[in-house]
C-alpha cells in the first residue's frame, strides 16, 4: 500500500502530492467513494460508479474519466502494484486547483487521488454491536458523498468515547442513518424498516443491495423513517456499510434488542449478502 495514484501517475506515497490550492483542501469541494476488492475483483463497482457520477453531477464537478472502464483499469493496476489480495479502494475527486475563491472557477482540471487500505477486522462485531443516538447536525444534502465529513467524525468520536460502535443520527424523533452506516430495524410484523433515500441520508451501496436481496427472498422492506418508539418495539436491528457489510445491533442507547442476540432476519441477510459478494468474486 505504498503506491498511490495521483492525476495520471502512480507514485510512492512520499511523493504523492497535490497543490495547496486544491479546492478539496481549502473548501472540502470534492466527492469520494470507497470500494471493496478481493482477488482483483471490484465488488459492486457499477453501483459505486453510478453514485459517483451522481455526486459529481450534483456538485457540478467535471468527470475526469472519459469512460469508466479506464477508471477500472487504473484501479486494478494499482491493486497489482501494491500486491494486496483484498481490502478497500479510496477514490477522491476534487474540483481542482485554483486561487481561493468561493465561486466555482472556470476551466480547471479535477484532481484525482486513489489509494488502498486493508480490510477491517470485523469478527468481533458479528455477534452484535451497541449504538448510541444523537441529533443529526449535518447539512441538508447528505445524499452527496462529499469529502466534507467533520460532522460524521464528531459523531464517530462520540461513539468511541461512550463505548458505542456507531451513532445513529436523528432528525426530530426519526432516525436517519449512522455516522458511517445505514440503519435498519425489523418490527414486530417482521417488516424491515429503513429511512427512504432522500437528501437526509447517503444511499449506501450495501444498503441498496441488502434491500434487493431481502425483497428477492420474499421479505417485506418498507422504506420509511422509523422513530425511537419503533425501536422500543422492534424485534431486531442491524446496520450496513461497504467496510463492514451487515452487522447486528444488539443495544441502542440503553435499550436492549432481542436479548442482545443476533436475530433470525439479520442472520439470513448476512448470509445472503456474503454469498452475493462471493458470487462476484468467483465469476
Amino acid at each position: 500500500m505504498e503506491t498511490y495514484y495521483v492525476n495520471g501517475s502512480y507514485k510512492h506515497k512520499s511523493t504523492a502530492v497535490i497543490s495547496v490550492e486544491d479546492r478539496g483542501f481549502n473548501f472540502s469541494d470534492g466527492v469520494y467513494e470507497v470500494v471493496a476488492f478481493k482477488k482483483e475483483r471490484l465488488l459492486n463497482f457499477s453501483k459505486h460508479l453510478k453514485r459517483l457520477k451522481k455526486s459529481l453531477l450534483n456538485l457540478q464537478i467535471k468527470n475526469p474519466f472519459k469512460n469508466m472502464k479506464s477508471l477500472e483499469l487504473i484501479i486494478l493496476n494499482l491493486v497489482k502494484i501494491n500486491r494486496l489480495k483484498s481490502g478497500f479502494i479510496y477514490l477522491q475527486i476534487t474540483r481542482g486547483n485554483a486561487r481561493r475563491d468561493h465561486l466555482f472557477p472556470a476551466n480547471i482540471k479535477p484532481n484525482v487521488v486513489i489509494f488502498l487500505f486493508p480490510e477491517k477486522k470485523i469478527k468481533n462485531l458479528l455477534q452484535g454491536v451497541k449504538v448510541g443516538l444523537s441529533e443529526d447536525m449535518r447539512w441538508m444534502r447528505c445524499d452527496v458523498k462529499s469529502i466534507s465529513l467533520l460532522p460524521n467524525l464528531l459523531e464517530k468520536q462520540k461513539a468511541f468515547e461512550k463505548g458505542f460502535f456507531e451513532i445513529w443520527q436523528m432528525r426530530g424523533n426519526f432516525i436517519t442513518e449512522g455516522s458511517t452506516s445505514n440503519a435498519f430495524i425489523v418490527d414486530s410484523n417482521h417488516q424491515i424498516l429503513t429511512h427512504p433515500k432522500n437528501n437526509y441520508i447517503l444511499g449506501g451501496v450495501t444498503r441498496d443491495t441488502v434491500i434487493e436481496l431481502a425483497r428477492n427472498n420474499g421479505m417485506d422492506v418498507v422504506e420509511k423513517p422509523f422513530s425511537v418508539s419503533d425501536i422500543q418495539k422492534c424485534n431486531e436491528a442491524f446496520l450496513t456499510s461497504t467496510t463492514v457489510g451487515v452487522i447486528p445491533v444488539i443495544k441502542i442507547d440503553s435499550l436492549t434488542i432481542n436479548q442482545m442476540k443476533k436475530g433470525r432476519v439479520t442472520t439470513f441477510l448476512t448470509d445472503k449478502y456474503n454469498n452475493y459478494l462471493s458470487n462476484q468474486i468467483n465469476e
